[in-house]
């Protein structure tokens, strides 16, 4: 990304510095007509310039696992009772039928 300072001058004074935008200019300057140049009045401008290529870098570790760890959990989650499990059977599940109260749904009450 790059991006640009200016800044401006009136004799040795900073009279404004403003960055992605054009600096204010001081009231003598803003006074004096556009074809006419000021002596003591001074813009700057100053491009800084970005990285054009940008180099990623990944990172990278290495993870030692024990032997024992590796051998635990193998046993652990490859035993047959995982497998046996019966899984509950929702086949069988009548849900209740939907009843809208027509008394509410009306405004109709008994008072």
């Amino acid at each position: 990304m790059s991006f640009t300072v200016g800044t401006h001058y009136c004799g040795n004074i900073m009279v404004d510095k403003a960055i992605l935008s054009p600096a204010q200019t001081c009231a003598m300057h803003q006074e004096m007509p556009s074809d006419e140049k000021s002596d003591c009045c001074d813009d700057e401008l100053d491009i800084i310039k970005g990285q054009d290529i940008l180099h990623l870098s990944k990172a990278e570790f290495d993870f030692d696992m024990p032997y024992e760890l590796a051998v635990f959990s193998f046993i652990h989650f490859s035993s047959s009772n995982v497998s046996a499990k019966e899984a509950a059977s929702t086949e069988l599940y009548v849900p209740p039928q939907y009843f809208q109260d027509l008394l509410v749904l009306h405004q109709v009450f008994l008072i």
